[in-house]
């Protein structure tokens, strides 16, 4: 407590004194500075809130989620923890071995083969190949790599009687390449997508 002087007659009264002790002067209460800030800090927080919560219903759901998830996967048990267990597994006397899952669906696409490839007894990556597809369907996924992997880092194309392949490479955060070859099948726009991530 402190003393302050009265407004009306001058006199020392106490500064949590309602009114003067001496002449009455109705005194207005001060609003303690502590607790407006504590409003405005509540307030803040509630704000921030609000805006992440809208920001985080705004954005759009990702595309072709466990594609992006296999590509980053780097380990057999997680790819086969988002596939299941029903593959078959070849050796082969060069080093080489597969597991290899057949006529799946991830997604919404169906994919003819899902491989995941070891080379002395090391998992070095994963590739598959989609059925087919429209075009519609074959832009929304570059979309979806673009979206998550940035732009094209490399692209070349091929051409084998009337086919175009094109293959496309991205890099990811960590240091895998994903390389993705499409070619159009015939002339009414008819695609099939492979895909190869090496994790070596």
């Amino acid at each position: 407590m402190s003393l302050i002087s009265c407004p009306e007659c001058n006199k020392e009264i106490s500064d949590t004194s309602s009114k003067c002790i001496h002449c009455g002067y109705q005194l207005k209460k001060r609003k303690p500075v502590k607790k407006i800030m504590a409003v405005i800090g509540s307030v803040m927080v509630i704000l921030a809130a609000v805006v992440l919560l809208v920001l985080k219903l705004c954005q759009p759901a990702s595309i072709f989620p466990s594609f992006i998830e296999l590509m980053e996967c780097r380990s057999p048990e997680k790819v086969k923890d988002i596939l299941g267990e029903d593959f078959s597994h070849d050796d082969f006397e060069s080093g080489f071995a597969f597991d290899t899952y057949r006529d799946i669906e991830i997604d919404g696409l169906g994919c003819v083969l899902f491989k995941i490839h070891y080379e002395n007894g090391k998992c070095i990556g994963i590739s598959w190949q989609t059925q087919k597809m429209d075009q519609g369907t074959k832009d929304t996924f570059f979309e979806a790599m673009v979206d998550r992997f940035g732009d094209v880092q490399g692209y070349q194309t091929e051409k084998y009687a009337d086919i175009t392949s094109e293959q496309f490479h991205w890099k990811g955060e960590e240091d895998f390449w994903v390389d993705i070859n499409h070619s159009d099948e015939d002339r009414e726009g008819i695609y099939y997508i492979k895909v190869m991530v090496n994790w070596r």
